[in-house]
């Protein structure tokens, strides 16, 4: 399974180029029966750092393909500057915690405030453990 999302990594670095132009086209990509497709959708919104896009992605943590949810949290974490904890390479069951914590954030409208968060996530950090 590693080899496939090394090869979806290549393909997807090869066609990046010739990605989706528009918010529709790349939100639409995201689920996309294409896995370059949807990785291709995910870069683009973490790109556009695209907060209408996360719960898009966040369903895609549960991809069955591992670069899938490898792209995805790495957008997550670009877009909104948070994991929960969340592994793509855990197997789906250990993945479940984190993944719940996503959709109640999603629920909550968390990761529309973000936007007005600072851009870097350790601004936070550092307010949220002074002295450290």
């Amino acid at each position: 399974m590693r080899r496939r999302s090394f090869r979806g990594w290549f393909l997807t670095s090869v066609i990046a180029l010739h990605g989706c132009t528009s918010t529709r086209e790349y939100r639409a990509a995201i689920a996309s029966e294409d896995v370059e497709a949807r990785i291709r959708g995910i870069k683009m919104a973490a790109d556009n750092r695209d907060y209408g896009a996360v719960p898009l992605i966040v369903d895609r943590l549960e991809d069955e393909d591992d670069g899938v949810r490898f792209y995805a949290i790495l957008a997550l974490e670009r877009i909104t500057g948070e994991r929960f904890g969340y592994d793509y390479a855990r197997i789906s069951r250990d993945r479940a915690a984190a993944v719940q914590k996503w959709r109640l954030y999603i629920k909550r409208g968390e990761h529309l405030s973000a936007a007005e968060r600072p851009e870097s996530g350790s601004d936070r950090e550092d307010a949220e453990n002074p002295g450290a």
